[in-house]
Order: C-alpha cells, then sequence, then structure tokens
C-alpha cells in the first residue's frame, strides 16, 4: 500500500476500519484478493513478483497487516522481502511473526499497521526502527517516514475519521479512494500508478466485508472483489 488509514476502536459498530490505495507499477504482476488455496486462512492479494502481500487479514486469529514503503534510498535487493513480513505476521509463524525492534532493518524502509489479539501497533523503520502501540483514534500512513507530515495520508485520514464518527457505513470510503486534486489519493499513470483501492471492515460481532477495487494502466477499472467472512 502506498496510503492507508484505520480507525481503531472509534465506530460503534465497526471497530475496525482500514481502508487504502497500493500504487505500483502495472507491469508488476500481481493475483487479485482471495482467501489463499494453502489452508492458513489468510485473505489477500498477492506480489506474484516477490512473494508475500501488501494488506491481508487472517480469519483464524482476526490478525490484520498492512505495509507502505518509505521514500528514500533505492530498495537493497539483499533485505528481506516485506511482503513476506506481513504474511509471517498475519499467520503469526515464521521467523519475522512477532518482529522484535531489532529487525527492522533487515527490510528496506517501510511502515506498517498490524492490528490483532494484543490491539494495534505501528511498525517502521523510517526515521529509526519503532514499535510502538496505538491509542484507539484514526491514523494514517503514506511513504513519508513517521515523522514528517504528508498531507496525502492526512486528507484520507480526515475522510475515514468524519465515517467513523459519523458512523456512516465504511463502503462509501472507497469512492472516496479515486479522489485526485492535490494531494490526490488516487495516482492515474499509464506505467505506475494505483493498482488497487481496498477496504477491510471488522464488525463488532468479528464479521469481515472486504472489497478491492483494481485498475488497470490509465485507471481504468480492472474488476472488483467483494468478500464477506467471519473471523475465528
Amino acid at each position: 500500500m502506498c496510503v492507508v488509514a484505520i480507525a481503531w476502536q472509534v465506530h460503534a459498530d465497526w471497530p475496525l476500519i482500514l481502508i487504502g490505495n497500493r500504487d505500483e507499477f502495472h507491469g508488476r504482476p500481481s493475483a487479485a484478493l482471495a482467501e489463499w488455496d494453502d489452508g492458513g486462512g489468510v485473505v489477500a492479494g498477492r506480489d506474484l513478483q516477490a512473494g508475500g502481500t501488501w494488506l491481508g487479514v487472517h480469519a483464524p486469529s482476526g490478525r490484520v497487516v498492512v505495509v507502505t514503503n518509505v521514500r528514500g534510498a533505492a530498495p537493497d535487493p539483499a533485505k528481506e522481502s516485506r511482503g513476506a513480513l506481513v504474511v509471517d505476521m498475519l499467520r503469526g509463524d515464521g521467523i519475522f511473526a512477532d518482529p522484535a525492534t531489532a529487525d527492522l532493518d533487515r527490510f528496506n524502509a517501510f511502515n506498517l499497521f498490524a492490528v490483532g489479539e494484543d490491539g494495534a501497533r505501528l511498525l517502521t523503520n523510517r526515521p529509526e526502527p519503532l514499535i510502538a502501540s496505538l491509542a484507539p483514534g484514526v491514523h494514517a500512513l503514506a511513504n513519508e517516514p513517521v515523522d514528517q507530515p504528508c498531507a496525502r495520508a492526512e486528507r484520507l485520514r480526515a475522510a475515514l475519521e468524519a465515517v467513523a464518527v459519523a458512523r456512516s457505513d465504511p463502503e462509501c470510503l472507497l469512492d472516496t479512494l479515486t479522489a485526485e486534486g492535490d494531494p490526490a489519493l488516487f495516482i492515474r499513470g499509464d506505467v505506475y500508478g494505483t493498482r488497487a483501492s481496498t477496504l477491510v471492515a471488522v464488525a463488532a460481532d468479528g464479521s469481515v466485508r472486504m472489497i478491492e477495487r483494481r485498475y488497470e494502466a490509465g485507471g481504468r477499472p480492472a474488476g472488483t472483489t467483494d468478500l464477506d467472512f467471519r473471523l475465528g
């Protein structure tokens, strides 16, 4: 993902709402949102180039994890995969299932939200490695280090906060994610641009609504996946 926001314990009906856009080169292969066929309970899109995912839900445990990259130095191919970090944290299994602060510099620059049985956390390695608990509220990340203001993240955070406070249907936020202008939430490009807009809404009873709208070069719609399932 490249801009993402979460409302954690704000909306009375939906204690977790996550919304965000994945921006990527259109030529990078990926699979649409689905429950993975390995029987592990991960529901996510899939990066077919490096493996892993940028955003997913682990239905058996209720864990939700999303990652963004951070602008700066060119990626180091010797570093660990950020997509694999998301998968390990979702599954609760693997060497990075519960990463320590000292592990975070093993990855190229990233920001990450993780929500699970222990609450909500922010993990990042820019400007320095950090694992921090998140208080109930509305939080947003984009491609900037967490100590720098980001107008794009703030635009999405404010939109999510308005919906959460008003107890509106969170599905309306998918249209918000197509907003252009300055700052643009949606990037329309022939080579690089917004590839997917995703909503994850977890209800108080453990039911989940997960919607992914996909886009091809030029921002043209390329399909929608709409899933309903339960945690646990």
